[in-house]
């Protein structure tokens, strides 16, 4: 009688194990079908996905600019804008120093970018013209160490007088932001 007892207990705890091991297995590919479906969280954001703003002043004149500290809006940047206001643009905040290197993939209007170091002083300032299709794609460096890279339309870093070893002052907001490491 008790052996028959043990026996039926581990049917019963064999059969149980079985059925979690199946909603495990269940619940793991329901998983993965949802990221082949393109919900995973990594992809660019839509290109009128609203970041977060600051206001930032140059030369005197007030800028709306997005704050880009994320891996995927600083992937995303400025691709697939048609325009962008005179006085508006994004900055772009990294995790630590180190030389980067922009491109203009899937841009679409002409920009500067003028690259700070973590005292918020330009280390360079360049002009990248928007591609042209079908041409290779033109990388611009930072050339050394920096820690945000400011872009606005085209032309504005010469219409502000703006020059290599001026400080930029970025407000606290921006300063103590913590990007995603990239």
């Amino acid at each position: 009688m008790i052996s028959r007892y043990m026996q039926s207990n581990k049917d019963k705890i064999t059969r149980l194990l079985i059925l979690l091991a199946f909603c495990l297995l269940l619940l793991s590919s329901c998983k993965k079908e949802s990221s082949d479906r393109g919900d995973d969280s990594r992809q660019l954001p839509l290109p009128d996905e609203q970041l977060p703003t600051q206001t930032l002043t140059l030369a005197g004149q007030a800028f709306t600019v997005e704050l880009a500290f994320t891996c995927q809006s600083r992937e995303q940047g400025l691709m697939f804008r048609k325009e962008l206001d005179p006085n508006s643009g994004m900055l772009f905040v990294f995790d630590h120093l180190r030389v980067r290197s922009f491109y203009m993939a899937n841009c679409l209007i002409d920009l500067d970018v003028i690259f700070l170091d973590a005292t918020g002083q330009i280390v360079k300032i360049a002009t990248m013209p928007a591609p042209q299709p079908g041409a290779p794609l033109a990388n611009y460096s930072s050339d050394q160490p920096i820690k945000y890279a400011l872009e606005l339309p085209a032309g504005t870093a010469e219409r502000l007088s703006l020059k290599v070893g001026q400080i930029i002052s970025l407000p606290r907001r921006v300063l103590t932001i913590i990007p995603e490491p990239d």
